[in-house]
């Protein structure tokens, strides 16, 4: 088979144009602090009294009247007490900003409009690089020269001529591959998506934009062994090849992203390699996010990006002076998606191909019908999620038409009626009652010009008796072309003949491409002299209790969907008849019922449905009773978006000075954060009181900062993407007192020491049976250890006898639980002395003769002096000292002078490990 461009497809957008002329995030702030200017005329003292009031303290001065304050409570909250104050004339939250990533390209704010679509600019705030990522373009080649180009490329492949260089001798690739990785803030021509991605051109595609399977299938193999990490094709058509699609399976097995266009035929017929399951598929939509009549539409097509007047780069043969142009096609939403999947693989190296389409799909922004359809896929590109960002809203989606099956048609009343394509696939029914007679019945489009608009409408019209049989049926699928092939600017009609049986006459309206049309289309019926010829199938499905594109449905609907003629009950089964989660994708479990009498098939889920959730009806190939084949029918609706349930289990467990809260998240669709906020004492926060302590989507949360001897109570809510808040969920931490003394805070080395101590609620009331740890440490040391740990009595009293061997800081604690906080007392030291044996030998001694004075500390003091000390004047001085040895003995040799008696001691100055000790005295006399 031959493939195309995709720009070069049936129902082609509007040409290409050369030579052309040159979302919103949520603020960031300080969580700290906030910007104040006082009134001018406000005093030092008034200044003081207003940081007072709110316990903030000014950090920096700005100017004279305005300073940067901070405190220990979220900025909020310290705003709102700013901002009342007398003294204050403003306040205000001290914001973050950025560097912008706005690009200085001289068309990017001109024609580049539909970038800030896929919230382009904000991505570029988180990555503006795609690293080592190469992008292959397999297209008509490139214009490596383009001054725009010039540094993006890298070494290609022309597998047309192999040998020659991947020259564009068209316009399509060199436009690709702008898209993706044109120059980037260089103050020229257009901003790429990928700023400064690398691409790889690989010619597959001839200078009429045209390819066969096996130049395509040597393109993709040639990129996937020569280090492309992302390959584009803009190119497709109708035929399935197996080759060709091995060579995309192959590629994606070996770690690279396809991404392909998803073809421009403005219907449903699959497109290849388009429609293969490993690639990615692009839709395109304008900068509005609509979907564009030309786009293709299936149940093969995964995701939707702007595709309607994008700017890039073109050969400078084709626009010498300015070599920029318009062009229009899915060629062009296929490297936005294929730009923004490179910036992915940089920022998460290690996913495969599966998980960066994964992200990409998660991360989409729902348009169109609810959840995945066949005209968006998941949803429109959003490269600000992809990459990690916050989400935002998804686009509108239009609402019930009332008119959507014959048993709700609309009813004409004269000979005309005007309607309109509300929603992408939308089928408008309209009945007339009118005697026997020859009619024709045409529908007229609005003005059709694929230049002009990017929705047109192609009319389809169907004609149906009283018994949903077709009677009549017509379209107009392209717009009129004149004898040079130039598009005529105009109305579409569609129109035939018809037998009108006298009663009731059915009619379907619908436009021939996926695409809506908000202008309005007129329908007539008038006199023919010709006679209709009934040509086709009738109606499989003539109503249906859920209206497609409701919202707001109710959590235990059981959809009905009846037919339009006689289905045996042994073809509905699970296999023929679904209910499928839209987000999802997977099938609802329901039981089936089916009555014969009125052709009803109701669809029972075997549990409530989930809340602000798409949900899509289908029914797959099934046979009447006379084996005529139904091909196939699908309706979406979105559930009533109820509050969220509060949060499950949620508990505190305490702590000194801190508590861990643990939560279960409840099951929700659309989970913004679970907020928490604390409050000191036994009263509950609400939302705009308290302090802020978590709020994400997480399970857990500890908490720090708190205080001692404190009751604290936290309460939490769910809030889902609409704003929407579950009911307050609580949990109070009772706060607790520990206190604890010494009976001596001195005792000699081996005696014991008593601490008594008490664990009470901040109430008085004791936790009998409590465990309690006693820490200790030496004087000296910084880190306290476990001693022990004890248990309150029935008064909540603790004690403990032991012998400390050092010096050493004492204190008991309370470690908390899930229904108490933790405490501890103060500090306690108690001093160890060590114990100095003395003695003198002898006593008594001549005048001149020498005299002992010896003894012993324990515990021993290896090297540590001790001094030896008389008492002279009512003073004790020291005369020597001498080094303890390895068994803490010491002695001195004492010869006094005069005759006398005389008294000495030894005395140990305190250490690290112990306090000073000071031996009994002794005496000696001197003869």
């Amino acid at each position: 088979m031959t493939v195309t461009g995709s720009s070069g497809q049936a129902a082609e957008p509007r040409p290409a144009r050369f030579g052309l002329a040159a979302g919103v995030s949520k603020p960031v702030y300080d969580q700290s602090s906030v910007v104040v200017k006082f009134k001018a005329g406000a005093t030092s003292a008034a200044r003081k009294q207003a940081l007072g009031r709110s316990a903030g303290r000014a950090s920096d001065s700005i100017t004279h009247d305005v300073v940067k304050v901070t405190g220990s409570e979220p900025a909020t909250d310290l705003l709102k007490k700013l901002r009342a104050d007398p003294s204050v004339e403003l306040a205000s939250l001290n914001y973050i900003r950025k560097a912008s990533a706005t690009p200085n390209d001289e068309l990017y704010a001109a024609n580049q409009k539909y970038l800030p679509t896929v919230r382009m600019p904000q991505a570029w705030d988180v990555t503006k690089t795609a690293g080592s990522q190469t992008v292959a373009v397999l297209d008509t080649g490139v214009d490596a020269g383009h001054p725009d180009l010039v540094g993006r490329t890298v070494p290609g492949y022309n597998v047309l001529a192999p040998g020659t260089a991947p020259v564009d001798d068209n316009f399509h690739g060199t436009f690709v591959a702008g898209v993706i990785a044109a120059n980037t803030g260089n103050a020229a021509g257009i901003a790429g998506v990928a700023w400064n991605a690398k691409v790889q051109p690989v010619k597959v595609l001839d200078q009429y934009g045209e390819g066969t399977d096996d130049e395509i299938i040597a393109g993709i193999n040639w990129a996937t062994s020569h280090g492309a990490r992302v390959i584009n094709m803009s190119l497709g058509g109708p035929g399935d090849n197996p080759i060709l699609h091995d060579a995309v399976d192959n590629a994606v097995a070996k770690g690279v992203v396809v991404v392909v266009s998803a073809g421009n035929s403005g219907d449903n017929v699959p497109q290849f390699p388009a429609a293969y399951p490993e690639a990615l598929t692009v839709g395109a939509t304008d900068d509005n996010g609509s979907l564009t009549g030309f786009s293709s539409y299936g149940d093969w097509v995964d995701l939707a990006a702007p595709g309607f007047d994008i700017a890039s780069t073109v050969p400078r043969a084709l626009a010498p002076n300015f070599p920029y142009g318009l062009a229009s096609g899915t060629s062009f939403s296929a490297p936005i998606v294929a730009g923004v999947a490179a910036l992915v693989r940089n920022k998460y190296p290690a996913f495969t191909p599966a998980q960066v389409v994964a992200q990409l799909k998660a991360t989409a922004r729902d348009a169109g019908p609810r959840g995945i359809d066949p005209y968006y896929g998941a949803g429109i590109l959003d490269a600000y999620g992809a990459l990690g960002g916050t989400w935002t809203s998804e686009f509108p989606s239009a609402a019930p038409d009332g008119n959507d099956y014959p048993a709700k048609a609309s009813p004409i009343n004269g000979n005309a009626i005007t309607g309109s394509i509300d929603s992408e696939g939308d089928v408008d029914w309209y009945k007339i009652d009118s005697p026997a007679r020859n009619a024709v019945v045409t529908v007229t489009s609005p003005e059709y010009s694929s230049a002009d608009y990017a929705q047109n409408m192609g009319p389809v019209v169907s004609v149906y008796d009283r018994d949903l049989r077709i009677i009549g049926a017509a379209q107009t699928p392209s717009p009129k072309l004149d004898d040079e092939g130039h598009e005529v600017i105009g109305s579409l009609d569609a129109a035939t003949n018809v037998n009108l049986i006298d009663g009731t006459t059915y009619i379907a309206v619908r436009s021939y491409n996926g695409s809506h049309d908000s202008r309005p289309y007129l329908l007539t019926i008038g006199d023919s002299t010709t006679y209709g010829n009934a040509t086709g199938d009738g109606v499989w499905i003539r109503d249906a209790s859920v209206a497609s594109l409701s919202t707001n449905v109710p959590l235990d609907i059981a959809p009905r969907v009846t037919f339009g003629r006689s289905v045996p009950p042994g073809v509905i089964t699970s296999d023929t008849v679904r209910l499928i989660n839209g987000k999802t994708g997977a099938s609802v479990a329901t039981n089936l019922s089916y009555d014969t009498d009125t052709q009803t098939v109701t669809l029972i889920p075997t549990a409530p449905l989930l809340d602000n959730t798409p949900y899509r009806i289908w029914i797959g190939a099934i046979q009447d009773a006379d084996s005529r084949y139904f091909t196939g029918y699908s309706s979406w609706f979105r559930t009533v978006d109820n509050a969220p349930q509060p949060v499950g289990s949620f508990t505190g467990t305490g702590a000194y000075l801190g508590a861990t809260l643990t939560w279960k998240v409840p099951p929700t669709t659309d989970l913004d954060q679970v907020i928490i906020r604390r409050n000191v004492g036994n009263t509950a926060p609400s939302l705009s009181t308290g302090t802020l302590v978590y709020a994400g989507t997480g399970a857990a949360v500890k908490t720090t900062g708190l205080a001692n001897a404190t009751t604290y109570t936290f309460a939490a809510w769910v809030r889902d993407r609409s704003g929407k808040l579950s009911s307050g969920a609580v949990a109070r931490l009772t706060g607790t007192k520990t206190a604890a003394g010494l009976k001596s805070t001195s005792v000699t080395y081996g005696a014991a020491v008593t601490l008594k101590g008490t664990m009470l609620k901040i109430d008085n009331k004791p936790v009998p049976g409590t465990p309690v740890a006693l820490y200790w440490r030496p004087k000296n040391v910084a880190t306290f250890k476990l001693l022990t740990t004890l248990k309150t009595t029935s008064t909540g009293a603790v004690s403990f006898t032991y012998k400390p061997s050092v010096s050493s800081v004492l204190a008991i604690a309370y470690l908390g639980s899930t229904e108490l906080m933790g405490s501890r007392s103060a500090n306690l030291l108690v001093e160890v002395k060590p114990t100095i044996s003395a003695a003198i030998s002898p006593t008594t001694i001549a005048l001149g003769a020498t005299t002992k004075f010896y003894g012993a500390v324990r515990p021993a003091h290896a090297g540590q002096p001790v001094y030896l000390q008389q008492y002279i004047n009512r003073t004790w001085k020291t005369l020597a000292n001498v080094k303890l040895t390895m068994t803490g003995s010491y002695a001195f040799g004492i010869r006094p002078r005069t005759r006398g008696t005389y008294a000495y001691r030894t005395v140990f100055t305190a250490d690290a490990d112990h306090a000073q000790a000071i031996s009994v005295a002794k005496a000696v006399t001197v003869r």
